[in-house]
């Protein structure tokens, strides 16, 4: 599970989805000179500035939303203003923002997939999955008509969630009780430099229908990067001792899964509730109210989503040492109080307020990320995440709704400020609910012994 930070992407993500599986300015109204424009590997309905990469952290989301994203999956990006123009005939903003919920849907056709790396084996299913993936993605580049771009993005998203959560479980499968935090941690970072990556691609997009096909064809070039890996990457141990077990949604519903799915459930939702809308507007917020220019914004990003990573990588590593609730639920408390705090304040508040929130956001992230694979058995550990990153979409489409009625009469800033009561019960829901899990086995864990 992960909280995203007030910039959060993520496991497409992701990240989200694993589980996961990374937050600005909705894809319509992309800042000037942001990554929002026909990138091939930006996230979902997030316009931001170029170079601001998506991150885990704040209070706790499925690991798998998607954010678990490595970057072969980083790749896949959805249809973005002015991709229309490029994919066989000319849009309007309604029809480019019609693309992009439909491209959301892909979270929930991932739920038929959700259950195949619990029953065909992570590995091969990781493999195929990245195959696809990049096949896919490079033929995208070719759509003859905006509604075929759209529609190969649907079945990418689909593709990219549950790619991203096998990634995570067979991470989490592999490595020692001491370590899984950690090494979820390290998964996290390495789909944001994936992401960082694809933003390399804007230029060649951006030169007419030649670059734009070019660019979504470098994915291409992750498919030798995928063989060779496959020739290398074994299968989890704990899927092979289980393989024979039941694979179906209904195993979730039985005790003690039941209460685990609803609790983690809630916690996603109520933090998404926050999270979703203070990503959403962030840029759209600085540009409108602070009157930041395209390079203030970046510049703003720079300075103050660059910790980030070190907040990961600190997170799964203090989590791994002291607790996960000991240090993900109050770091997550503080980081949605500090996002709240930076939708009211201005001048120099912004700059710490916004800098306190990503660090700490992306420490809890870090810190809860492993209980969505943790609570769940092995022989459901895949399809119990994918469900989880459902919930979660769920809640970001609530927030943004309530965002949306606010806005009018209280403004975005205080009506997105509102709504970070939704992590603190999500916080407060992790402390006194969740069970503790750090340095002990998946099976005792999962309560497969």
């Amino acid at each position: 599970m992960r909280w995203p930070s007030p910039r959060t992407c993520a496991p497409s993500a992701a990240t989200t989805g694993s589980t996961g599986t990374a937050p600005a300015r909705p894809p319509d109204r992309a800042a000037p000179g942001s990554a929002g424009a026909c990138a091939p590997g930006a996230s979902v309905g997030r316009g931001r500035p170029a170079g601001a990469a998506r991150r885990p952290g704040g209070p706790p989301l499925p690991a798998a939303d998607p954010l678990l994203r490595v970057p072969v999956a980083a790749a896949g990006g959805p249809p973005r203003p002015g991709c229309g123009r490029r994919a066989g005939g000319r849009t309007t903003a309604t029809g480019r923002r019609a693309g992009l919920a439909i491209v959301r849907v892909g979270v929930l056709l991932a739920v038929a997939l959700g259950l195949a790396a619990d029953r065909v084996g992570r590995r091969r299913f990781v493999v195929a999955a990245a195959v696809v993936h990049c096949l896919l993605g490079a033929a995208i580049g070719l759509a003859p008509t905006f509604a075929a771009y759209v529609g190969a993005h649907l079945v990418l998203r689909c593709v990219d969630t549950t790619l991203a959560v096998a990634i995570g479980v067979l991470a989490v499968e592999w490595v020692p009780a001491a370590n899984r935090a950690l090494m979820l941690s390290l998964v996290l970072v390495a789909g944001g430099i994936g992401t960082g990556l694809a933003v390399l691609a804007l230029p060649l997009a951006a030169a007419g229908r030649g670059g734009f096909a070019a660019a979504y064809a470098l994915q291409l070039l992750g498919l030798p990067l995928v063989l060779h890996a496959a020739r290398r990457l074994p299968e989890s141990p704990r899927f092979l001792r289980h393989a024979g077990e039941p694979h179906a949604y209904r195993e979730l519903l039985r005790p003690p899964y039941r209460r685990r799915l609803v609790v983690v459930g809630a916690s996603s939702l109520l933090s998404a509730a926050f999270f979703a809308p203070s990503v959403e507007f962030f840029t759209r917020y600085l540009h409108d109210v602070h009157r930041f220019s395209s390079l203030h914004i970046v510049a703003f990003l720079a300075v103050t989503a660059a910790p980030g990573a070190a907040g990961v990588v600190a997170g799964g590593r203090l989590a791994d040492r002291f607790g996960r609730k000991v240090v993900g639920a109050p770091l997550g408390a503080a980081s949605a109080l500090a996002a709240a705090g930076f939708f009211v304040a201005g001048g120099p508040w912004l700059w710490l307020l916004s800098l306190t929130a990503a660090l700490l956001g992306a420490a809890s992230g870090a810190a809860l990320s492993p209980y969505g694979s943790e609570l769940f058995p092995t022989r459901v550990r895949s399809g119990a995440n994918t469900l989880l990153v459902l919930v979660t979409v769920c809640g970001s489409a609530i927030g943004l709704g309530t965002a949306g009625v606010l806005a009018g009469p209280l403004g975005i800033g205080h009506a997105i400020a509102i709504l970070a009561v939704g992590p603190l019960a999500g916080a407060a829901l992790v402390w006194l609910a969740f069970p503790e899990t750090a340095r002990r086995e998946l099976e005792d864990t999962a309560g497969e012994r």
